[in-house]
């Protein structure tokens, strides 16, 4: 199986730096966009709905654990294509520990779990890193991944 959490989460992050506004929005109100929007992606990925999967912008780049990088929404959507195709995603959570918004743009960090079950041979697979992912306001105030980036859980300490 394809390693590939790539925009799941990632599809929506905004920054809070402090309560002001920023262009109308409030760091209050973009981070309660930013939750709703988690919820939303953990919707579209358990769906398997590849379309609201690759919320992203036109030159989106996004890094997975391995290292392989996708550039661009064609790209992105055409992965989550193969994923969807090949794959059942039976869990997808994501958990923020960091959230910052800046007028326009927000940047994110944190968790993020996924497990799929192979189509083709029943096997289940877990898939969970760190990942750091920026995001633009669109004029129609819709929130698009930029850049996302995955690292991989380090092993635990015995």
């Amino acid at each position: 199986m394809r390693t590939r959490l790539s925009s799941g989460l990632v599809t929506v992050c905004l920054l809070s730096l402090s309560s002001t506004h920023a262009f109308g929005q409030t760091t209050s109100e973009a981070r309660k966009s930013y939750d709703a929007a988690i919820q939303e992606a953990k919707r579209s990925f358990l769906k398997c709905d590849v379309d609201a999967m690759a919320g992203v912008t036109d030159d989106y780049t996004g890094v997975n654990p391995a290292g392989r990088v996708t550039k661009g929404r064609a790209a992105e959507l055409q992965g989550d294509r193969e994923l969807c195709a090949a794959n059942t995603i039976t869990a997808w959570d994501a958990t923020t520990t960091d959230f910052h918004s800046s007028g326009s743009l927000a940047w994110a960090a944190g968790t993020l779990k996924m497990t799929l079950k192979s189509k083709a041979t029943g096997k289940v697979e877990t898939q969970e890193g760190r990942y750091l992912a920026t995001y633009v306001r669109q004029p129609n105030n819709k929130w698009l991944q930029q850049y996302f980036m995955m690292a991989p859980m380090a092993p635990e300490k015995k």
